[in-house]
C-alpha cells in the first residue's frame, strides 16, 4: 500500500546523484503552491544519476500539474514522452524546457527503443512513465515502461498520486528482475486502493 511507514516517514530525500534543475526561487515557489493547496511530497529517490518514474493512477490532467510541482519543488530535471508533432508549434520550446522529449513515430512504434536510446546517449536522465497510457479506467498497464528499465539497466521508481491523502509518495525502488509478471505482482499492490483525482 502507498502508506506504508517507510513512505510516510516523509519529506522526500533525493540521492545526491539524481539529475538536478531549478533554482532557489522556482523550488521555493513550487513548494510554497504545495502547501498552499494541502498537499505534501514524501519517500525517497534513490542515488542513482538514471531514473525511471512510474506514475499511476493517472485519472485526470492535474496529475501531469502535479508532477511539474513535484518535480520543482524538489529541484529534479525530470523528463516525459509525448508526440513529436506537439513540439511543432510556439509551445514547443515551452514543453521542450519543461522535460518533454519527443516520440518520433506512433504512440507504440520503437517507444521503448526510442526511450532506451534516450538513456544510453545521456550521462543523467529521469524518465516518467504513467503506465496506464490514458486517463479512462484500464484492465491492464502497458508494458513499455518496465522494458525500458531493463533494456537501459535502470531503476524504477513508483510515485504514487494520493489525491485522498493530499501526498505525492516516491518510491519504493525496483530494478527490473528480468521476470516481468513476477516484478508485476509485486509493483501494482503499491497502487492498490490509492484514490485518484476521478473514481474508477
Amino acid at each position: 500500500m502507498a502508506t506504508n511507514s517507510e513512505q510516510d516517514q516523509g519529506p522526500a530525500v533525493l540521492g545526491e546523484s539524481t539529475p538536478r534543475r531549478g533554482n532557489w526561487l522556482s523550488n521555493t515557489g513550487a513548494r510554497a503552491m504545495m502547501n498552499a493547496i494541502g498537499w505534501k511530497i514524501v519517500g525517497e529517490v534513490p542515488d542513482e544519476p538514471k531514473i525511471l518514474l512510474l506514475g499511476a493512477p493517472h485519472t485526470s490532467n492535474w496529475d501531469y500539474i502535479f508532477t511539474m510541482l513535484t518535480t520543482f519543488s524538489l529541484g529534479v530535471d525530470l523528463h516525459y514522452v509525448a508526440k513529436a508533432s506537439l513540439f511543432d508549434n510556439p509551445l514547443g520550446g515551452v514543453m521542450t524546457y519543461l522535460g518533454g522529449v519527443p516520440l518520433e513515430r506512433g504512440a507504440t512504434e520503437g517507444f521503448v527503443d526510442q526511450m532506451i536510446e534516450e538513456f544510453n546517449k545521456r550521462d543523467t536522465f529521469v524518465l516518467a512513465i504513467m503506465p496506464e497510457g490514458t486517463r479512462s479506467g484500464v484492465q491492464k498497464w502497458r508494458s513499455g515502461f518496465y522494458y525500458i528499465a531493463q533494456g537501459a539497466g535502470v531503476p524504477i521508481v513508483l510515485v504514487i498520486f494520493d489525491y485522498g491523502r493530499k501526498t505525492m509518495y516516491l518510491g519504493p525502488t525496483f530494478w527490473p528482475s528480468g521476470d516481468y509478471e513476477a516484478d508485476l505482482a509485486k509493483i501494482q499492490p503499491y497502487f492498490a486502493g490509492v484514490q485518484g483525482k476521478h473514481a474508477r
